[in-house]
């Protein structure tokens, strides 16, 4: 039915210490209170990309953005050095590249730096137990967010900590992503998250952006949230993946301070020693970072058997009857083998409709495998139900993410989905109109969206089309700044066939500037042809197109989606 962890690709832009083809092309002359940016012919400035002039920790964005012209107000400079930022491309869109140049004003002219933030200089400790020296260079002015967290600055971050002597949190992340939301609007402005992070830097990175990609790839990140704790030279400590609610991480983060000096270098170490806690350690953050073959190589030689495991061999052979479907049989055995070994557990609840799923194939209707493998799973859903104890147990031990608040919930859409594999359509139902009133007991709120992003996906297994579009329309309403929500509501149209419905929402969400906005030029150009307004979806679709993100390989499967789409029409 679900797993709340949401994956996806990153293809990164890389980012290299060469000269690069836009460096020089732009020029910036202060006139009165305005610095005026002009750009060399052949090139232009991205104007749907960030674009501003930091000071301290105040942010202005740019007041002008044109092609060939940016203007930023310097009125609030005066003798501070400042950061100005923005985005150059060359005209024939082959590059796009991101410039953060530090400025001061004196005497009424306008000065570069003649020193960046400073560098600091350190020694780290690779994999196979060299040394080599790293310059952390930063430019731009670092600034926090409400919750202490500063903004898309790595190399800042790390220097900040290297002076401070601490530990830094890296959250990755990304503005759609419901895990991720609610960590930001539950969890990081409590008090207790706050105490138990006081000795961090912390610091918010938005994968989306594709100046931070390369950064993203570094570190392997192919799930967001993903939370990683490293010292001061980038040295992960420990990672933790998807949403977690303030307990679990105040007890996270209390064991990694004691535990500080532990990079998962040094526990490399020992684990090809020998030591087996070092192993086991090492698996828990392959896991963390979806790396499910490491987790085998682990775990596998000890002979011991554990949940995760069980789930690491299961995705190994998923991956591999992706790859050649002459292997879907190993595939069926791993569900059969762990299923046997662990058949009480949440973990086998959800193994068993996609056990289901696999032996059903393309046939209508239920064999008696499957029907009996279902009866099992409603056993064990409904024993949960009917046992509090029982049910934290499970919960507390699953590997597929934290469900807190929503674990009922959870158990009646895998009866809900269950019954509907088995063909027992009626009982289906029935699970769902259950599944219903356990959502109707939700205190749901605007304040904590990504609890409500979650709740919708319950609503659309339970079939409650009217309460969905009403919660869409109070989460669009409350943050129309956004194309989060604007999407969300163009989509449930969408699946309702109510394309005239979509159109406006799917409108909105293309005008909103957005690391997705390719993404949304797409939805709104497929709503135009469903509407039968071909013209107007062909000239989206060949704006969108002529865009300098278009050129980016981390959007590749859009670009590909947007040029099928213009020859269908």
């Amino acid at each position: 039915m679900k797993t709340l962890i949401l994956t996806l690709s990153l293809l990164v832009v890389s980012i290299s210490s060469f000269a690069r083809l836009s460096d020089g092309k732009a020029h910036l002359k202060l006139k009165g209170s305005q610095i005026v940016a002009s750009v060399d012919s052949g090139f232009h400035f991205n104007k749907d990309a960030p674009a501003a002039l930091v000071i301290g920790e105040d942010s202005v964005d740019a007041v002008k953005k044109e092609p060939k012209e940016f203007i930023f107000d310097a009125s609030k400079a005066k003798n501070a050095a400042f950061v100005v930022n923005y985005y150059v491309c060359d005209d024939k869109n082959t590059v796009c590249e991101s410039h953060e140049e530090k400025y001061q004003i004196s005497s009424g002219k306008l000065i570069a730096a003649t020193e960046t933030v400073k560098a600091t200089a350190s020694v780290a400790k690779t994999a196979d137990g060299t040394t080599s020296q790293t310059t952390v260079k930063t430019s731009a002015v670092a600034k926090k967010n409400k919750h202490g967290f500063y903004e898309d600055t790595f190399d800042q971050a790390l220097a900040i900590a290297g002076k401070e002597k601490k530990l830094v949190l890296v959250d990755f992340n990304a503005p759609w992503c419901p895990s991720c939301i609610r960590l930001e609007s539950e969890v990081f402005g409590t008090p207790a998250f706050q105490k138990a992070t006081q000795k961090f830097v912390k610091l918010s990175m938005n994968v989306d952006k594709p100046a931070l990609k390369e950064i993203s790839k570094k570190y392997g990140i192919t799930a967001i949230p993903t939370m990683i704790v490293m010292n001061s030279q980038g040295e992960e400590i420990t990672r933790i993946l998807d949403f977690k609610p303030t307990p679990v991480l105040v007890k996270e983060f209390a064991k990694i301070k004691a535990n500080e000096k532990t990079t998962l270098a040094s526990l490399r170490d020992k684990a090809e020693k020998g030591d087996k806690a070092a192993s086991k350690t090492l698996a828990e953050q392959a896991y963390a970072a979806l790396k499910y073959e490491d987790v085998v190589k682990w775990l596998a030689p000890s002979g011991e058997q554990s949940l995760l495991l069980a789930n690491a061999e299961i995705r190994v052979a998923e991956n591999a009857q992706e790859k050649d479907k002459a292997k879907v049989g190993d595939y069926k055995k791993a569900f059969e083998k762990w299923i046997a070994v662990y058949p009480h557990s949440l973990d086998a609840i959800e193994w068993r409709p996609e056990l289901m799923k696999l032996i059903k194939g393309e046939s209508h209707e239920a064999s008696a495998e499957v029907q009996k493998i279902g009866a099992e799973n409603v056993t064990q859903i409904q024993t949960l139900l009917g046992s509090e104890k029982a049910r934290a147990e499970a919960f507390a031990a699953n590997k597929f993410g934290d469900m807190t608040g929503f674990e009922k919930a959870e158990l009646l859409g895998q009866l809900t989905d269950t019954y509907k594999i088995m063909g027992e359509s009626k009982k289906s139902e029935e699970a769902a109109a259950l599944l219903a009133k356990e959502v109707a007991t939700f205190n749901l709120s605007v304040e904590r969206p990504g609890q409500v992003l979650v709740a919708l996906q319950y609503m659309k297994t339970a079939n409650m089309k009217k309460e969905s579009q009403a919660w869409l329309e109070k989460l669009v309403n409350a943050y129309p700044d956004t194309d989060v929500y604007y999407r969300k509501m163009a989509g449930f149209h969408v699946r309702e066939k109510q394309f005239d419905q979509a159109l406006p929402y799917a409108e909105k969400a293309a005008a909103v500037n957005s690391d997705m906005a390719l993404y949304n030029q797409k939805l709104l150009a497929e709503v135009l042809k469903e509407l039968k307004q071909k013209q107007k979806a062909t000239e989206v679709i060949d704006n969108a197109l002529a865009r300098p993100e278009a050129k980016l390989d981390s959007n590749k499967s859009t670009v590909t989606g947007l040029q099928d789409l213009r020859k269908s029409l």
